[in-house]
C-alpha cells in the first residue's frame, strides 16, 4: 500500500482534512467545524478529526494554518484569527493529538508551495500566489523555493502598504488600519463590502458582485475597475523589488475568471504605458489548485522536512 499522510487546513471556521499519498492524490476527505475562542476549543476540533480518520493508517500530519510560523521548529509564533495562539508549540501538540509526526505550514506559503510544485507555477523559477479571501494570503517562490524570511514572515501581503502618507500618519498606530493596507482595497471581503455599501445592501458576496459586474452594473464596474487598479499598482510595486515571472491569483473569488483577468489586463496597461522600466511585465493567471491549494502544499512541506 502507498504511503498515506493526514494533511490538515486550519481556517476560521472549518478545519478541512484530507488522507492523501506521497504524490498528492486524495484517498478520502472532508471537514469538521471549529472555532477561534480557546486552545481547548481547536484541540477538540482535531480529535474529531482523528475520529473522522481512525480507518486509515497514515504515518504523518501535514498542516495548512494561519500565522507567522516557524516550520522548522514547529512553532506558531501568531495565529491569524487565533488571536489566543503565541509562541505556542503547534507541532508538538498537534502531533500528540494524533500520536504521529507533524509539520506545520502558513496557509499561504503552502499555497504558494502546491502551485510551485505542480500547479500555476511549476513551469516557472519565479513567482507569487495571492489568495484574496478575508485579508489577503500570500506566498512568494524564488528560484523554486518558498520564501520564509529571517522569522517566517515573508509574504504577509495583507499588510503590504499602498497609501504610503497614512501608514506614516502617526494617527494611525494600529498594524492592520484600514485606511493603507492592501487588504483594505482588493481583499474579497474588501470590495464585496464597498459593493454592499453602494447598493444599500447589508452584505453581498463575489458571486453577486461578478454577476453585477457582468450585466453591466456601474456599481459593480466601479467596484472591479478600482480593485484591478490597485492590484495591478501592487504588483508594479512588487515587481520593483521582487521581478518575478508571474503571479497566480487564489482563493474563492479565483473561481471567477474575471476576478484574474480584470488584474491582468491593469496589469498589461500599466506596463505597456511606461518605458524602459527596470524590470519585466510578469504574467498575471489563476491559481490551479483553489480551495485544495493549502492542502497540497502543507503535504509538500512535510514531505521536505
Amino acid at each position: 500500500m502507498a504511503q498515506q499522510f493526514l494533511v490538515l487546513d486550519i481556517g476560521g471556521t472549518f478545519i478541512k482534512y484530507a488522507i492523501m499519498d506521497r504524490k498528492a492524490q486524495f484517498i478520502t476527505q472532508g471537514k469538521v467545524t471549529t472555532n477561534t475562542e480557546s486552545e481547548e476549543a481547536l484541540l477538540t476540533s482535531l480529535e474529531g478529526v482523528r475520529e473522522a480518520v481512525a480507518d486509515y493508517d497514515y504515518e504523518g500530519v501535514a498542516v495548512s494554518m494561519p500565522g507567522r510560523i516557524e516550520t522548522a521548529a514547529g512553532i506558531a509564533h501568531t495565529g491569524g484569527a487565533y488571536y489566543w495562539l503565541s509562541e505556542y508549540p503547534a507541532a508538538e501538540k498537534f502531533g500528540a493529538i494524533f500520536d504521529k509526526p507533524c509539520t506545520i505550514a502558513n496557509d499561504g506559503k503552502c499555497a504558494a508551495y502546491a502551485e510551485s510544485w505542480f500547479g500555476a507555477l511549476s513551469d516557472v523559477n519565479y513567482g507569487c500566489v495571492l489568495v484574496l479571501g478575508t485579508g489577503i494570503g500570500g506566498g512568494i517562490v524564488l528560484n523554486k523555493q518558498v520564501l520564509m524570511g529571517c522569522s517566517g514572515g515573508a509574504g504577509e501581503l495583507s499588510l503590504f502598504v499602498h497609501n504610503f502618507d497614512a501608514a506614516a500618519d502617526p494617527a494611525n498606530e494600529a498594524h492592520g488600519s484600514s485606511n493603507y493596507t492592501w487588504t483594505s482595497r482588493i481583499s474579497a471581503l474588501s470590495i464585496t463590502k464597498k459593493f454592499a455599501e453602494l447598493k444599500g445592501l447589508e452584505k453581498a458576496d463575489g458571486v453577486m458582485l461578478f454577476d453585477a459586474y457582468e450585466a453591466g452594473d456601474p456599481d459593480a464596474i466601479a467596484v472591479i475597475k478600482e480593485y484591478a487598479g490597485i492590484a495591478a499598482a501592487g504588483i508594479m510595486s512588487l515587481q520593483s523589488v521582487l521581478d518575478l515571472q508571474r503571479y497566480a491569483i487564489g482563493g474563492g473569488i479565483s473561481a471567477r475568471p474575471e476576478a484574474t483577468s480584470v488584474i491582468a489586463d491593469e496589469v498589461n496597461r500599466i506596463f505597456d504605458a511606461k518605458q524602459n522600466l527596470p524590470f519585466s511585465k510578469p504574467e498575471v493567471v489563476t491559481c490551479q489548485f483553489g480551495n485544495e491549494a493549502n492542502l497540497i502544499g502543507a503535504l509538500a512541506f512535510h514531505l521536505g522536512q
